[in-house]
């Protein structure tokens, strides 16, 4: 593919992977099938519910795409800017983000990470604020939560 088609400064990584998509004409079966990945991991990752991808999964769509120099560049570092909090998407049935499910989004990302894992087992979609808040404060541990 290549060309130097270096996306804008702020585009999140699922938009730039939706727009390399179409430039290679591809559908998101075709992507998945010549990148390895699932189709359901190609629709999460263009909706923007993936906010870390695994570099592996963002090295075999670059290869996919044959993205080359900067426009691969500015596709991995792309992929490394998003944060939980502002790609995450976790939604409910009724189609609402909610504290419970981006905290457990972040908990998984930080097993990876190496950080204190916080229990949320248990807790319902809609955990009130102070639930979630003992939570974290118990897993920070006496002397981290008295900073806080």
């Amino acid at each position: 593919m290549g060309g130097d088609l270096v996306g804008t400064a702020g585009e999140t990584f699922a938009a730039m992977v939706q727009r390399w998509r179409h430039l290679a004409n591809l559908t998101q079966e075709g992507l998945a099938e010549r990148s390895g990945l699932s189709p359901r991991s190609i629709q999460n990752l263009e909706r923007g519910r993936v906010s870390r991808p695994r570099r592996d999964s963002v090295r075999l769509l670059a290869d996919a795409l044959e993205l080359t120099g900067p426009d691969r560049a500015a596709f991995e570092r792309a992929a490394r800017r998003e944060t939980p909090i502002t790609a995450w998407r976790g939604v409910t049935d009724s189609g609402r983000a909610t504290m419970a499910d981006n905290l457990r989004q972040l908990v998984a990302q930080a097993r990876h990470t190496g950080c204190q894992p916080v229990d949320l087992r248990g807790l319902p979609h809609t955990a009130a604020p102070d639930v979630v808040l003992e939570r974290l404060l118990a897993a920070l541990g006496p002397e981290e939560a008295v900073a806080v």
